[in-house]
């Protein structure tokens, strides 16, 4: 009996051990889910962006918008929310949406404020975005920047910055959570990866913001590219970038952060006007990168003479002036590689000699879907452009604008304005908000039958004392997600 007993319970535990190992503990003889070839496609339920820092400084102006992009899938299910609100800190300010097209703004005018979030539930989490713009009209914090406010993550890639005299490049890490996150930021350099033990291991505080200077962790380093990995927890990081002559500031954004490393990638929103027009490319793997480069533009696409290719080595970081290239003409650059990398732009505004302001661009992937930037804003001797970019095939896209006026709840979109974009080109596009507004949002949606885009913008302000210009690429609206289908197999028995 008593090696019965022991051959039942040696059975036994062989059926449950190969019930956990199949993925759950099966009691009686119930029939099991089983996950089958296919997925679906289906709304968002809630989102959660974060904006970095918005406002400190007597004459920085910083304003935080976000907006529900009308039209898209599950907007119409049950009911929804969605609200910009501070995270912990001395200051708290909230702002609701009530409903798709809504907007809303939180402004931090010579003021500090927390690092702020914006989150969406239900119906007003698809088509969710939120930007943060500010200007400084002197001084040393002289300069206009914005960024893409945008989720919280757990790696984020960034090209661009430096840790020399006059230049300070920081690192912003924000917590959503209540838990702390664990984060590394890891540093390539023109020499390859950059020793840099006080960059491993930070501890950024639940609800809390942690800004870390380049010039702390690695001085002296004239080009860098940033790569940020959350090992416990999620965070949003961004990273701005200012430069200094002296006392006076020439040269200040956020640069955006690029695409995960491809074998193709794109960098549109290289803008026109004078001024060196630095590309720098990143190859983080163990093999060195032979990257081939086209020019996109509104004469079409071409190799460029003695800049069709770049050699990088591994783990380093190569720069390059194409502003012999670009000819003052925006363009879109196209670079293809044998090995996965990284890339960004940096644009000085107005030149060397007279140089006014900097901003970046970074590289990105074309997409079919709605895309959208709010916060764009209306103000004397301020223009807006859009720059939208066919880089397979010819594209089709409509543009629409959310005015916003405060005190509205619900925006009411103008009449879309079509436009077509042949392979291989760039379109150049002036955009005309309405009077009497304070700023408005730009939805760009391809239609059905488009190729894919890519999208960028610029914000110029145009003074005596020299311009101020802003601007950064696309990306598509965080709408659905794909979720396997499961279904259950009646066939399906445990014996």
């Amino acid at each position: 009996m008593k090696s019965a007993v022991s051959l039942r319970g040696m059975l036994l535990v062989g059926l449950v051990t190969a019930a956990i190992v199949g993925g759950g503990i099966v009691a009686k003889r119930e029939i099991p889910a089983q996950v089958v070839e296919g997925e679906r496609v289906v709304p968002i339920g809630s989102t959660v962006l974060l904006c970095p820092e918005p406002g400190a400084g007597a004459d920085l102006g910083v304003r935080v918008t976000a907006a529900v992009v009308p039209g898209q899938v599950g907007q119409d299910g049950p009911s929804g929310s969605a609200a910009i609100d501070t995270l912990l800190g001395k200051k708290s300010e909230s702002a609701e949406i009530t409903a798709p097209a809504g907007q809303a703004e939180i402004a931090a005018f010579g003021r500090a404020l927390p690092p702020i979030s914006v989150r969406g539930v239900g119906s007003l989490a698809p088509g969710l975005i939120a930007d943060q713009w500010s200007r400084d009209p002197r001084g040393q914090g002289r300069g206009m920047a914005s960024t893409a406010c945008g989720p919280a993550a757990t790696e984020f890639w960034f090209v661009g910055g430096g840790a020399i005299a006059g230049r300070q490049t920081r690192v912003v890490l924000v917590n959503p959570d209540e838990n702390s996150a664990v984060v590394d930021i890891i540093i390539h350099g023109p020499d390859g990866i950059i020793e840099a033990p006080a960059g491993r291991g930070l501890v950024v505080k639940g609800e809390r913001r942690l800004v870390v200077r380049l010039d702390a962790l690695v001085p002296g380093t004239k080009a860098t590219a940033v790569h940020v990995i959350a090992r416990t927890g999620r965070i949003g990081a961004t990273v701005d970038d200012d430069q200094m002559s002296g006392l006076q500031s020439i040269g200040t954004d956020w640069i955006p952060s690029a695409a995960m490393p491809s074998k193709t990638v794109y960098v549109p929103g290289v803008l026109p006007g004078n001024g060196p027009r630095v590309l720098s490319v990143v190859a983080p793997g163990e093999d060195d990168a032979n990257v081939k480069v086209r020019v996109l533009s509104a004469a079409g696409a071409f190799a460029p003479a003695d800049r069709d290719s770049i050699r990088v080595a591994a783990g380093t970081v190569a720069s390059i002036d194409m502003s012999l290239v670009t000819e003052k003409q925006p363009v879109t650059l196209e670079l293809t590689s044998d090995t996965p990398i990284v890339a960004g732009v940096r644009q000085f505004i107005g030149g060397n000699k007279a140089q006014q302001d900097t901003t970046y661009s970074s590289g990105t992937l074309p997409f079919t879907g709605t895309s959208a930037v709010s916060g764009l804003p209306v103000r004397e001797a301020t223009t807006v452009n859009l720059m939208i970019t066919a880089p397979t095939e010819d594209a089709v896209v409509d543009i629409t604008l959310l005015p916003y006026r405060a005190g509205e709840s619900v925006s009411t979109p103008t009449k879309p304005r079509r436009v077509k974009i042949q392979a291989g080109y760039v379109q150049w596009l002036a955009v005309d908000p309405p009077a009497g507004i304070d700023w408005f949002t730009a939805i760009v949606t391809p239609t059905n039958d488009s190729g894919p885009v890519l999208v960028a913008h610029r914000v110029r302000e145009i003074s005596k004392y020299g311009d101020l210009v802003t601007g950064y690429p696309w990306l598509p609206l965080r709408d659905t997600v794909t979720v396997p289908v499961a279904e259950e197999d009646l066939g399906l028995t445990i014996r």
